[in-house]
């Protein structure tokens, strides 16, 4: 296969979770079939467990169901209901775990079998720890409020403690509703239009030994998680090297190597792996980038500085020139656009 000048990239999600978020709209009183009809989605491929789709399709249906539904915070109320199938074995492994503090660990390395829309990142301050998703994609609200709320609501099945609360939660959008019912649900300060979306957990909490864990169970979940890793390396390696990518740029850029580290392959493999499908490292990092860099600028007001360092870019001008050649304008006119929108 001849290799292209540039790659998209295309996000996508597990299907199990579209099949969680259409069983909760049916409970609701919308029609199963409506609901199939707005995301484009079969009954059969429903049930296709190791299915990943385009994240379009999922947020085609939350549109629809929030508009069938007259509910503009969707994403806040689904994400309430706690429903392991939902993460698929990720869920399942969650709920066996010593602690949180494992808990996030398998998510954070099992991450591509959820898809790639998206990356979990903790940040360690000494006393508490900062839970980010950092969205792949420019996506609604109804999705980031649905990841976050999530983490609160299993925190909240994994202590046994429906008080459970962070210290803080922040989004980086507006408020769509009466701020009061965010804080109420949480029990804690709720902040909007801020740098990141997550929570603040004590590390005390995070560490603590959960009354449901039960390691020999949580063994079995965690090599099977392994087995279906390396099976979506070698049937979707592609999917694979992009979460690695973007679960590690926040922190570092990856290198060829390490991911084909990651991915327990030669280099020379990824590498013919990638040429499959017609493309290479350094354009599945531009593409991704690229991608991160328009979602930050349209969903957050972080200065330019920040965006570029968030991306490893090792100086600003060098982001600059990058965004330009994506885009053909600057970061500061293209975010000045998105306002005029």
């Amino acid at each position: 296969m001849m290799q292209s000048q540039f790659i998209t990239f295309e996000p996508k999600i597990a299907v199990q979770s579209a099949r969680s978020l259409i069983n909760y709209c049916e409970r609701s009183g919308l029609l199963r079939v409506d609901l199939l009809k707005a995301a484009s989605l079969s009954e059969s491929q429903l049930n296709d467990s190791r299915l990943l789709v385009d994240v379009r399709r999922y947020e085609d249906l939350y549109q629809y169901a929030s508009d069938a539904l007259s509910e503009n915070i969707l994403g806040f109320k689904y994400g309430q209901v706690f429903e392991p199938d939902r993460w698929g074995v990720l869920g399942y492994i969650a709920l066996t775990s010593q602690n949180i503090a494992t808990a996030m660990e398998a998510q954070y390395r099992f991450q591509s079998l959820s898809g790639n829309m998206g990356a979990p990142i903790q940040i360690n301050h000494g006393i508490a720890t900062t839970l980010q998703w950092v969205p792949a994609y420019n996506c609604s609200h109804h999705l980031t409020e649905q990841v976050i709320t999530g983490l609160v609501s299993l925190s909240r099945i994994l202590t046994n403690n429906n008080n459970y609360a962070p210290s803080s939660v922040f989004f980086t959008h507006k408020c769509k509703s009466d701020k009061h019912i965010y804080s109420d649900y949480f029990q804690c300060p709720v902040n909007f239009e801020s740098e990141y979306n997550g929570i603040v957990l004590d590390n005390s909490a995070l560490e603590a030994n959960l009354t449901k864990s039960d390691a020999e169970l949580n063994k079995v979940l965690y090599q099977h998680a392994q087995a279906m890793l390396a099976d979506q390396t070698s049937s979707s390696p592609l999917e694979v090297i992009k979460d690695y990518v973007i679960k590690t740029l926040p922190s570092h850029v990856p290198d060829i190597e390490e991911v084909s580290q990651y991915l327990n392959l030669s280099v020379r493999s990824t590498q013919r792996k990638l040429h499959e499908y017609g493309t290479s490292f350094s354009q599945v990092l531009d593409a991704i980038r690229k991608e991160l860099a328009l979602t930050y600028l349209r969903q957050t007001d972080n200065p330019v500085l920040y965006v570029s360092e968030r991306l490893g870019f090792s100086e600003q001008s060098a982001f600059q020139r990058a965004f330009k050649r994506w885009t053909g304008t600057t970061p500061r006119h293209y975010r000045l656009s998105i306002l005029s929108e």
